[in-house]
């Protein structure tokens, strides 16, 4: 990376200030419009005004000759140890800009004004601030001391999240978040239920990995909230590590980049059991070891093959962008490319066996499960801007990858014929196709709603670009390749940063004796029902059994919600009508489940799951059960069976 004057980083902030000030105008706008407010009658007119003031005044600085003069002042700013006073002033301005990006996020916009580009602006600014403080603490350059104050605070920003998450609330924080701790006890269903239950047919090895703290016994629902925690920022810290050590960093730099990779990876977000692969394969495939390479790229391809099967092919793939990028082609002819075929053999076909031995030992019946993504809807409106996801998934990836697309093409510019042609179609092939596998697999009925399936794509485009600026890229002739420097861009920075910002908040509360009410109301209820014979069916809240929270409760295997969203939108008959057949039967002499609803919501995001669950799930229930309360602390309800049988629409045929 080349080193920044400071004409140049104060160009590249302000131009970044009048862009974010543009899109805060239009996001403050829509959303008062949203709120029915009249905006001139109210205080956001002053927000508006003052992003207003920012495009006006910094392209009028840019403009004229304050430019030159100011950074001229800026240069000579001198770091002085011994200035105690100014050094005080550097740490109130650091503290100063820190505090106001939490103050204005909790206090002053709060839930009224959660779009991005508004806390982005405050932020910018706010990192200016600190910027100055910290010149006045060290004697770094500019542009680094920036980019320190935006790396590390978004590294605290993704952590307090994470943390944020961790709760005693005994029930679901949002859509079936503590159902998911249910299935990775499935594990261990012979000793936590007394009963063999199949094993997970989704994401097997993310429960594999969350069912860990279940080898000891009695851990509350808190700290499983917690291992899943660490196993976000661990994870991703280790690939981070795994991808920068190929950087050949030292001291701050190596730190930064380091923050810049566990930033970049949680902007998709990779997912903590994907990042296995990742680390296996960034830490054991090198062109000096191929039998090391051929080994960890097998084993990264059988974690792969009980994950998720977009992956398959990834860990292979990774394998040979390496072995493409750091071994020459010339004089070798065709046999330069069997080690990449063994590798992309040996990768698919290990993801492949691991696979049919998981189905083979899951105890799942219905193996079409496991292919329930193949018979799902496409929603192609969702690669552009939508309710789901406002932006859309094509825009958004395109902002994501455009920095290190850029520094890709300045660091090559000049220097295509350094490379065999053949070596460059590899790797814009395997781009192109993790790129657009990530489009389609984001178009599927119950994604879409963020950039975590382009996470291989956006693995493969860092593993390339790190491995240019680290010189790491050998040429086909003498002498060996000098790659470029890419210049600094703030959107670098910037970008990872909006997923960050978006962490802030408070940590979960609730009212425990609200929640404590409900508990009992629940174990007399469902206690009741057991006694008199019947059984009682949790579609939600699982984890209640999991955890003791409920007790002397036989579990029911079937129709956890997440299974049957997945069978709603897979339209899977054959399961779908066991369930309406158990429903009419009145298998059940309770179901335990969030708010149902006869019409699918007509706006806001994920209509078309909506629409799935109202028609294939919600409908069905409450054509043969009802509602017997709700509980005071959240969305669950109590239902109960109809009396009589009403004639109950056939959701295929809607007769």
């Amino acid at each position: 990376m080349e080193p920044v004057a400071t004409k140049k980083f104060l160009q590249t902030f302000l131009w970044a200030s009048v862009l974010l000030s543009a899109l805060a105008i239009f996001q403050t706008i829509q959303q008062v419009n949203e709120l029915g407010i009249i905006l001139l009658r109210s205080k956001w007119i002053f927000l508006l005004g003052i992003f207003a003031l920012n495009i006006a005044a910094a392209i009028a600085f840019l403009l004229s000759s304050l430019l030159e003069r100011t950074s001229r002042w800026m240069d000579a700013l001198e770091f002085d140890p011994s200035n105690t006073p100014r050094k005080c002033f550097g740490l109130a301005l650091v503290v100063f800009g820190f505090s106001l990006i939490w103050v204005i996020r909790l206090f002053f916009f709060g839930e009224f004004l959660p779009q991005l580009t508004p806390i982005l602006w405050v932020f910018l600014w706010a990192s200016l601030a600190q910027t100055f403080g910290l010149k006045f603490l060290s004697g770094y350059k500019w542009y680094s001391l920036f980019a320190a104050a935006v790396l590390l605070q978004g590294l605290v920003y993704q952590v307090y999240g994470r943390v944020a998450a961790i709760s005693d609330y005994p029930f679901s924080i949002g859509y079936s978040e503590a159902s998911r701790h249910y299935y990775a006890s499935l594990f261990y269903a012979r000793s936590l239920y007394d009963v063999q239950i199949p094993y997970p047919f989704l994401h097997p090895s993310r429960y594999l990995l969350m069912s860990l703290p279940f080898l000891v016994d009695g851990l509350p629902l808190w700290f499983h909230r917690m291992w899943q925690s660490l196993l976000w920022l661990a994870l991703t810290s280790a690939s981070a590590v795994m991808l920068v050590r190929r950087m050949r960093l030292s001291g701050w730099m190596h730190i930064l980049a380091v923050t810049w990779a566990f930033l970049y990876f949680l902007q998709g977000a990779v997912y903590y059991h994907l990042q296995v692969c990742v680390i296996l394969v960034l830490a054991g495939v090198s062109v000096k070891h191929p039998w090391r390479s051929l080994l960890f790229v097998f084993l990264a391809s059988v974690w792969a093959g009980i994950s998720r099967v977009n992956w398959f092919p990834v860990p292979a793939m990774l394998g040979i962008a390496i072995y493409v990028m750091e071994m020459p082609l010339s004089g070798k002819g065709w046999r330069y490319w069997i080690q990449p075929f063994i590798f992309g053999v040996t990768g698919l076909g290990a993801a492949l066996a691991a696979q049919i031995f998981y189905i083979n030992i899951s105890g799942n019946a219905d193996i079409r499960a496991f292919g329930s993504s193949f018979t799902s809807d496409l929603l192609w409106n969702r690669l552009l801007p939508n309710n789901t996801l406002p932006l859309g998934i094509f825009p958004a990836i395109l902002i994501v990858a455009a920095p290190l697309g850029i520094a890709l093409y300045q660091m090559v510019h000049g220097k295509l014929a350094s490379l065999h042609p053949l070596r460059w179609l590899a790797l814009l092939g395997m781009v192109l196709v993790l790129f657009l596998g990530g489009l389609v697999v984001s178009t599927k009925i119950g994604g879409g709603g963020d950039l975590h399936n382009m996470d291989a794509f956006l693995v493969i485009l860092a593993l390339i670009a790190t491995s240019f600026f680290s010189g790491r890229v050998a040429g086909d002739g003498e002498p060996a390749p000098i790659w470029g420097n890419f210049q600094w861009g703030v959107a670098a920075l910037l970008v990872p940063l909006g997923f960050a910002l978006p962490q802030i908040g408070f940590f979960n509360s609730y009212n425990h004796v609200n929640a404590e009410k409900d508990i009992q109301r629940l174990q007399q209820v469902v206690s009741e029902a057991v006694n008199n014979g019947g059984e009682v069916l949790f579609i939600t809240e699982r984890q209640l059994l999991t955890f003791n929270e409920l007790k002397n409760i036989p579990l029911i295997p079937e129709y956890e919600q997440i299974e049957l969203m997945e069978m709603a939108m897979s339209g899977n008959r054959e399961y779908l009508q066991q369930f309406y057949s158990d429903l009419d039967k009145r298998r059940f002499a309770l179901i335990i489940a969030e708010e149902q609803k006869y019409s699918p919501q007509k706006r806001g995001a994920f209509t078309e799951e909506s629409a799935a669950w109202v028609r294939y799930i919600g409908a069905p229930i409450l054509c043969a059960y009802k509602p017997l309360e709700n509980l005071s602390s959240n969305n669950v309800q109590i239902f109960i069976p109809r009396k009589g049988h009403p004639v109950c629409k056939d959701p295929f045929t809607g007769q």
